[in-house]
């Protein structure tokens, strides 16, 4: 693993940084489905019996708050994640995380995910209609390189 020092963000999709200076997640719920297929039993009296065949999909929904006013690029931040979306590709999804006292903050790389969708909420308007407040909220899923 890659060591990270003074991480400058929370976590990296493509090329869009997640940070307190930019815009910040403050929920993530990660979800993996599992496959198990039911075979029938040989005779009247048995339960079907249930085979484990594989981990299915696996999804990432993610929400925050940009406070525009105080964060740098704050009224394009959810642009930014659009522009990766628009890449076509599948995005590397990475992320810092605490590891013990002599190392403390190391990456790890989650594989590659896509965006399957992005929405957001303004709110708090000013006279300008510059918004005090921009929600956002992003759903991922996993690509399998395999998949076809």
């Amino acid at each position: 693993m890659e060591k990270v020092v003074n991480a400058s963000h929370m976590m990296q999709l493509g090329e869009f940084k997640f940070s307190v200076g930019g815009a910040a997640f403050d929920n993530l719920k990660f979800n993996t489905d599992y496959r198990w297929k039911t075979q029938d039993s040989q005779t009247e009296d048995s339960s079907p019996s249930m085979q484990f065949v594989g981990v299915g999909d696996q999804t990432l929904s993610l929400t925050g708050t940009i406070y525009p006013q105080l964060v740098k690029d704050g009224l394009t931040q959810v642009d930014k994640m659009r522009a990766e979306a628009i890449t076509k590709l599948p995005l590397k999804l990475t992320y810092v995380q605490a590891s013990g006292k002599s190392d403390p903050s190391v990456g790890r790389v989650l594989g590659n995910w896509i965006i399957m969708s992005i929405s957001e909420d303004r709110t708090l308007f000013l006279n300008d209609g510059i918004p005090r407040e921009i929600k956002f909220s992003m759903e991922l899923k996993r690509h399998d390189a395999n998949t076809k």
